[in-house]
C-alpha cells in the first residue's frame, strides 16, 4: 500500500529554492542525492506521508527531455493560517490576502520560481 506521497517540482536553483521551502514551512528533514553531472536533488519531509522532491529544470530537460515542466497545482492544509501566512510573508515574491471562500479561509502563494500555490485552513472537528 502506499505511506508516502512525493511531489516532484522542477526549479532553477535547487539550494535556493531548498532554503525557501525550509524557511516557509516546517520541514521535519531533508535528504540530498546526487545525480549525474553534478546535479542535486533535495526531498524535503514537510510531514508525514508528503514530501517536495526538488529537481533542477536543466537536468530535467537534459535527461529526461520528454517530461512536461509544468507546475503541480498543490493546495496545502493548515490549522494556523495566520501563522503560516505571516511566515511565508516574510520570504514569498507574491502573497495574497487571507479571503474567505466557500466557507474556509485561503491564501495563494509563489516560491522562488513564480510557481503558485495555495493554503486553506483545515476546519476542527
Amino acid at each position: 500500500m502506499i505511506n508516502q506521497a512525493t511531489v516532484m517540482l522542477y526549479v532553477s536553483n535547487v539550494e535556493k529554492s531548498t532554503d525557501f521551502w525550509q524557511q516557509g514551512f516546517n520541514v521535519s528533514s531533508l535528504e540530498t542525492i546526487q545525480l549525474p553531472d553534478n546535479y542535486l536533488s533535495v526531498k524535503l519531509f514537510l510531514q508525514d506521508g508528503f514530501a517536495l522532491q526538488l529537481f533542477d529544470k536543466e537536468f530535467i530537460q537534459k535527461y529526461s527531455p520528454e517530461v512536461a515542466m509544468n507546475t503541480p497545482s498543490i493546495l496545502f492544509s493548515t490549522t494556523d493560517i495566520n501563522a503560516l501566512h505571516s511566515q511565508l510573508s516574510q520570504i514569498s515574491p507574491f502573497i495574497s490576502d487571507i479571503s474567505e471562500f466557500g466557507g474556509s479561509n485561503q491564501f495563494n502563494f509563489s516560491d522562488i520560481d513564480n510557481n503558485y500555490f495555495a493554503v486553506t485552513e483545515e476546519k476542527t472537528r
